[in-house]
């Protein structure tokens, strides 16, 4: 397999290569709510739909939360995820879901299941995005434990590779690679030894 290096200077929208030309585009709307919001700019494009991140004020899941990742919020959550597919294959646009912490594809175990039974979605997967402050104290054990999870899905569009940092209100944010609480090492150790035809390295 061929892996092409790709950057993303979050928190900009776009994916691009060495030239600076666009690859891809993150979405402003999550899974849930981009259906509404669907915009003709995406004919011809890679278009990639968030799951939903968590932004409340708690830097650790809530009940709320717990509660949209109960089993009555897959069939919501997998009836839009087709709608957006037809969307998508009426504008010729390719889709890529992006999991992440606060989502349904809220973790590893998770994202790996619900692509072993859905492998038309390519996923762009974000291993420091299913981080939560209180992983922080095992962090070189959950990115081994993400990493080898991530082995078994097959779907897999790209991989970004970056860090993670605390802000003030105790909240994991975006650090660029070689900042933040993951190492360089680590990241070569772990996320670095994903297969993928993408590494998306991230400013």
């Amino acid at each position: 397999m061929t892996t092409k290096t790709l950057h993303w200077s979050k928190p900009s929208a776009e994916i691009m290569n060495d030239s600076g030309d666009s690859i891809a585009r993150i979405a402003e709307h999550d899974i849930m709510s981009i259906s509404a919001q669907w915009s003709e700019e995406n004919t011809g494009s890679t278009l990639i739909v968030p799951c939903g991140p968590h932004s409340g004020t708690d830097p650790e899941p809530s009940e709320d939360l717990l509660a949209q990742w109960s089993p009555d919020s897959w069939e919501p959550f997998n009836t839009q995820a087709q709608v957006i597919k037809q969307l998508a294959a009426a504008s010729s646009t390719e889709l890529i879901i992006l999991p992440g912490a606060g989502g349904r594809l809220s973790d590893a175990i998770c994202t790996a299941s619900w692509a072993h039974t859905h492998q038309e979605f390519g996923l762009l997967i974000d291993p420091a995005g299913w981080l939560t402050p209180s992983m922080m104290t095992d962090l070189s054990d959950h990115l081994i434990r993400f990493t080898s999870l991530c082995q078994e899905i097959n779907s897999i569009w790209g991989v970004v590779i970056r860090s993670v940092q605390e802000d003030t209100a105790g909240h994991l944010v975006h650090a660029p690679i070689g900042e933040g609480l993951i190492s360089d090492e680590l990241l070569d150790q772990t996320l670095r030894t994903i297969p993928t035809p993408r590494l998306i390295e991230c400013k």
